[in-house]
């Protein structure tokens, strides 16, 4: 029997611990306690086997400000850890490519459906930064254009948290959380965010304009064929 089998085992073992049968859940309690035994495992061990990981594409390789903010705000909800994940591959053409990757890490089905939410709205909110963009005047610099298009998504997550905290879950304990990202990924170091908004020309219209665009924000669209109204309960 492999550990991940025994884990299972294990699992399955103290769920029927937890009988209304006496008999059957001392029965189910002792195999539990005699794998774990057996082959090494805490009960940490079995804790960690609950932890899960989802990784959703990030919008550019870059930090930014809003999508981080938006990534922290599900995050908080579902009741997951979540970071930034930098990595890099060669393409077809032999040229070096980095893709930054949101990861969320929790309990069970949790980071699955922070992944779903955060995956639908960066693509909304990504795509309603881009058409304001477009609004700006041609004579406007591209990194003014970006600035205020950063500003405009700001506004846009924070019309966006009242719908993503409609669904918030319990939150899982951290520390649990922490000791499975450290024995995955080693230990995590801060990166720096992109700050678009310093020295440039925006004011807080571009904000105004992002919390009108975000409230129309919605989280009832499938993923891989999975309606959202099954994963968002």
């Amino acid at each position: 029997m492999t550990r991940d089998e025994a884990l299972k085992k294990i699992k399955k073992c103290l769920a029927l611990s937890r009988s209304a049968n006496e008999h059957e859940a001392a029965v189910a309690l002792r195999q539990a306690q005699h794998l774990m035994r057996e082959h090494g495992l805490r009960d940490e061990d079995v804790s960690l086997a609950d932890v899960a990981e989802v990784h959703v594409k990030a919008c550019s390789t870059a930090a930014n400000s809003w999508e981080l903010r938006l990534v922290n705000l599900i995050a908080d909800a579902f009741g997951c850890e979540s970071f930034g994940l930098v990595e890099g591959s060669f393409n077809d053409a032999g040229n070096y490519v980095r893709s930054r990757h949101w990861v969320f890490v929790g309990m069970q089905a949790a980071p699955t459906v922070a992944g779903y939410a955060c995956d639908v709205l960066l693509r909304q909110c990504a795509k309603a930064r881009l058409a304001h963009i477009a609004k700006q005047p041609r004579n406007c610099k591209p990194i003014t254009k970006t600035a205020r298009g950063d500003l405009f998504a700001l506004g846009w997550v924070s019309a966006a948290s009242q719908l993503v905290e409609r669904f918030a879950q319990p939150k899982a304990e951290r520390a649990l959380l922490i000791t499975y990202i450290e024995q995955e990924h080693g230990e995590l170091v801060d990166s720096k965010v992109r700050d678009t908004a310093k020295a440039r020309k925006t004011d807080v219209g571009h904000f105004a304009a992002g919390r009108r665009s975000g409230k129309n924000a919605q989280l009832h669209r499938g993923v891989d064929g999975m309606p959202a109204r099954e994963l968002l309960q």
